[in-house]
């Protein structure tokens, strides 16, 4: 999860229903990033 102004907020949200959550800054994330930006994608962590 890219930390933001809620971040933390919906990573404690996120662990309340058992998922392990991982903050990382934003300028980490890009390579993980691995097509266009859409729903689907952002869903699959791709």
């Amino acid at each position: 999860m890219e930390a933001c102004g809620s971040a933390h907020h919906g990573a404690r949200k996120l662990e309340l229903y058992g998922h392990r959550v991982k903050l990382m800054a934003p300028q980490f994330v890009k390579p993980y990033v691995k097509t266009n930006k859409n729903d689907v994608a952002d869903a699959h962590g791709v």
